[in-house]
């Protein structure tokens, strides 16, 4: 782990490896656009956010926090694809590819969740319809935080090669659990900057 001087957060070293990417073996919740499950290696390590980018690290870096759920540690919220970009590499880091993010998210499990729901991730059925502050639910196996429910989280990736859409993983706070899995995805226009969208920073 590194604490990055130029946010305050703690990111975390994701070593070489290969995993299998998409619908997880045996969830029977895919949606068509989570298929067909891929082999993916992964060359090179890279660091990512143990959690999401908090508000109060947004606002010290940007100098505004857009978000809507107010609080220092809550994940900043109402975040554009071009935000997410621009903090990122304000902070000298870079949007995770969504290949990265998903090895990272998984945390070496191939199922859809890397443990039960509720101890995990806020979702539509325990959130109160509101982000909550980040860190406060489980980690995966390589220490991170919150890679599923609270805020979707951008990644670098255009969908299906559509470069007017890019793509945002981890689903949110406002998602129904049956959805919150890790192979999840959602697509969007990159100006979008809706309440349950957030961002977590990846490096080399």
């Amino acid at each position: 782990m590194k604490i990055n001087r130029k946010d305050g957060l703690v990111y975390v070293w994701i070593a070489p490896g290969k995993y299998v990417m998409g619908c997880s073996a045996g969830d029977r919740a895919c949606f068509a656009w989570e298929k067909p499950a891929r082999a993916i290696e992964i060359q090179k390590g890279f660091w990512i956010g143990q959690t999401e980018v908090t508000q109060q690290a947004y606002l010290g870096v940007m100098g505004a926090n857009p978000s809507r759920y107010k609080g220092a540690r809550r994940p900043v919220d109402q975040v554009s694809w071009f935000d997410a970009r621009r903090y990122c590499q304000a902070v000298g880091m870079r949007l995770p590819t969504e290949a990265e993010w998903e090895c990272a998210a998984r945390g070496g499990t191939a199922t859809a969740r890397y443990g039960p729901l509720d101890d995990i991730a806020w979702h539509d059925g325990n959130s109160g319809d509101s982000t909550h502050d980040v860190g406060q639910k489980l980690p995966n196996a390589y220490g991170l935080y919150d890679t599923l429910g609270n805020v979707w989280e951008w990644v670098e990736d255009a969908y299906s090669g559509d470069t007017r859409k890019r793509i945002l993983r981890g689903d949110s706070f406002y998602n129904l659990p049956l959805h919150v899995r890790v192979s999840d995805r959602l697509w969007a226009l990159p100006g979008t900057a809706h309440r349950d969208m957030g961002v977590r920073c990846a490096g080399d």
